[in-house]
């Protein structure tokens, strides 16, 4: 009996850990469209908290789109999102990325942005090429 449920939850880790590894790669898999973009230069990443830059451009099908932008540090923690409209902002444009040298680490960023877009009644979505860019320390 001890022997089937020692085994049993052995089983179950050995499942679950292939799923928490089976993740990233899912993720990294989904289809891409080329309906926008979002970079942003490299940043000395500098004490305490400082603005940095993204540029983006949404280029939907339809003029009927919202876009949501997501900064990812090197360790897979979300450090940011930001929603975008077409009623609110321009297609093509900056935000400012208010961020604190205590929330993140140094090193490759990602960029990911997932554009909405609406034709009548049918409504799309989809992820754009992620895109990347490093935090490095200070030369001085």
């Amino acid at each position: 009996m001890l022997r089937s449920r020692i085994t049993g939850a052995v089983a179950g880790a050995a499942v679950l850990a292939s799923l928490v590894h089976a993740v990233p790669a899912a993720e990294a898999k989904k289809p891409r469209y080329p309906w926008g973009t979002v970079t942003s230069a490299n940043h000395v990443l500098k004490r305490g908290c400082h603005d940095y830059t993204l540029q983006y451009k949404v280029n939907a099908p339809t003029n009927e789109w919202a876009a949501e932008i997501i900064v990812i540090n090197p360790n897979g923690r979300r450090l940011a999102s930001y929603a975008i409209d077409k009623d609110s902002d321009p297609a093509v444009g900056r935000l400012t990325l208010d961020l604190c040298r205590a929330s993140t680490v140094y090193g490759k960023h990602r960029l990911e942005m997932k554009v909405t877009w609406q034709r009548g009644r049918e409504l799309r979505d989809g992820w754009v090429k992620a895109t990347f860019f490093r935090f490095t320390r200070s030369s001085g």
